[in-house]
């Protein structure tokens, strides 16, 4: 199937792409550190069975039909650390995820995909305490078998992540904006909230969330509740919301950040007054958008360019964004994800192409929101990897499986985001138990919905958590070229120096994020000769601005 309107040599990356990118799967090559029966685990609900062959021990556990149905298990740890969870399973009905809970905790989700025999799966890293522990698996979509449970050693993930965006063209406020979530990345998180309940966030939390979510799905033909003649009808209309995001990053002095994602209402098909984004409210067919000569092509070549309209404003204004298309296409429940990854992935690839080669808007920092690994458009095409995290009410856990989930997707090459929540993970957890998300993105009303007054608080006062008001501000961060700080020899071997006035702080990072130095004395070197080969950030603090340098270390 040819694709249209997508440069030669893109052509060419996608195919390279396509032939690199397979799923992960688990190699046991090592000794478990424990074991546990699933049929010899406390049973609620559930039934043993042992007519499938080639299960371990006496059966194997089936039944997982009602949410109430579970199955827990002890595992012993020899001493607290981090450990991963590899479940033995039989899922031939199709792709199911489940609830685990480790030690009574909040719970998270797992995705146990569709099998043709017993296949083991990484559940995920979870810190263990020395001795015993329980591990629940509860059904949420059901109707699968669980055969073992085992613990291996594993270590904190390693990242190399890249230290530029994946357009070679990329704006000085989009670069300014990547390296500043970078600098931030395995420290700290960012704070983020939907346009809709921003102002009540702030209002209960008491600090202004850092991140500004908006959406685009006004601005096509095909929006399906524009408002005439006293009924719903297709058309599209300016709401406002660029203009508000706009106006509101002008208001933070470039300190906000704006992030947009797209309900993009259907090219053709669908009823007037209905969401017709989602599958099972429109005809559109994503397969036939993708192919050369069709009328749905058009139609999505003309949605594109009505939204490059707008992407336009914010590059003209110097506003960075945040760009979320396609999201969560792996649930299918939007006509983009409707009929499978692959036409997926073409319509992102010519949304790609289009936006950055034709209408050459370089403002952009590509995020991608969807965990499968068949889904994934590769690491040449995506900046930042998220998750949608809706766990349950009041449930603050890391979702660290989700975010392991997601790591190995980029291979730690990406910056990892919760580009969308309900409840909102406890933040020192995130960063001392290894699922440290960039930023997170309150959905709505569902942040009220689903975190207590008392929690918005806790997470909007904590010192590792961004805000407008507790920021290291995009715009401040000024470059080497500054002359009020000077480091030199730049590249660098066993030490720099580091002249100028004084300063509140000093840190060194490097391209995974993490802090490699930092203090609030006064220097004038800074031993390198231990350091990696490689770039660096040097940031240098003084009366809320960051002068940041870009440093190379050649040992």
């Amino acid at each position: 199937m040819k694709i249209l309107n997508i440069s030669t040599k893109l052509q060419q990356s996608i195919f390279f792409v396509l032939l690199c990118v397979s799923q992960f799967t688990f190699a046991q090559t090592e000794t478990p550190v424990d074991s546990a029966e699933a049929e010899k685990g406390i049973l609620t609900g559930v039934n043993v069975s042992s007519s499938v062959s080639g299960y371990s021990g006496t059966g194997y556990v089936t039944g997982l039909d009602k949410s109430t149905d579970k199955i827990t298990v002890t595992l012993n740890a020899p001493v607290k650390a981090f450990y991963l969870l590899v479940i033995r399973y039989n899922s031939t009905g199709g792709d199911k995820t489940q609830n685990l809970i480790v030690n009574n905790g909040g719970a998270s989700s797992v995705v146990f995909l569709k099998t043709s025999k017993w296949t083991d799966i990484e559940a995920g890293k979870y810190l263990l305490n020395a001795g015993s522990n329980t591990i629940t698996i509860q059904s949420s979509w059901g109707w699968m078998d669980i055969d073992k449970f085992s613990i291996y050693n594993a270590a904190k993930n390693i990242y190399s992540i890249v230290p530029d965006l994946v357009n070679p063209n990329a704006t000085k406020e989009a670069k300014s904006l990547y390296q500043f979530l970078l600098s931030k990345f395995n420290s700290k998180i960012i704070s983020g909230q939907t346009n809709s309940s921003y102002n009540e966030v702030k209002s209960i939390g008491g600090q202004s969330p850092m991140i500004k979510g908006f959406d685009f799905q006004h601005y096509t033909q095909g929006y399906a509740y524009k408002w005439s003649n006293g009924a719903h009808t297709f058309g599209w209309e300016d709401d406002g919301s660029v203009k508000q995001a706009i106006d509101w990053y002008k208001s933070t002095a470039g300190k906000g950040i704006v992030t947009f994602q797209w309900h993009w209402h259907s090219p053709s098909g669908g009823k007037a007054g209905t969401n017709t984004f989602y599958t099972n409210q429109t005809t559109f067919d994503v397969t036939k958008a993708v192919q050369s000569g069709t009328i749905e092509n058009t139609l999505v070549l003309r949605d594109i360019d009505s939204i490059a309209t707008q992407l336009n404003r914010f590059q003209v204004s110097g506003v960075p964004i945040l760009w979320r298309p396609l999201h969560e296409a792996g649930g299918t429940w939007f006509w983009w994800g409707a009929k499978g990854p692959k036409a997926c992935k073409d319509l992102y690839f010519i949304i790609y192409d289009r936006l950055t080669n034709f209408h050459h808007l370089n403002n952009l920092i590509w995020v991608w929101s969807t965990p499968e690994a068949d889904w994934y458009p590769g690491n040449n095409f995506i900046d930042i990897l998220g998750h949608d995290s809706y766990p349950g009410v009041y449930n603050y856990d890391i979702q660290k499986n989700s975010f392991d989930r997601i790591y190995k997707l980029s291979e730690g090459k990406k910056l990892i985001a919760m580009t969308e929540n309900g409840p909102i993970p406890n933040p020192d957890e995130c960063l001392a138990l290894d699922a440290p998300w960039s930023y997170f993105m309150s959905w709505s009303d569902l942040v009220t919905a689903q975190n207590s007054n008392q929690h918005i608080i806790d997470v909007f006062t904590n010192p590792n958590v961004l805000t407008l008001e507790n920021p290291t501000a995009v715009n401040e961060i000024k470059t080497g070229k500054n002359p009020v700080y000077q480091i030199f020899p730049n590249p660098a071997q066993d030490e720099i120096s580091l002249t100028g006035s004084d300063f509140d702080r000093v840190e060194v990072i490097n391209m995974k994020g993490r802090i490699v130095f930092s203090t609030t004395k006064p220097v004038s070197s800074i031993q390198t000769g231990k350091y990696s080969n490689g770039m660096y950030i040097v940031n240098v603090y003084k009366d809320q601005t960051v002068f940041q340098h870009k440093l190379i270390v050649r040992n």
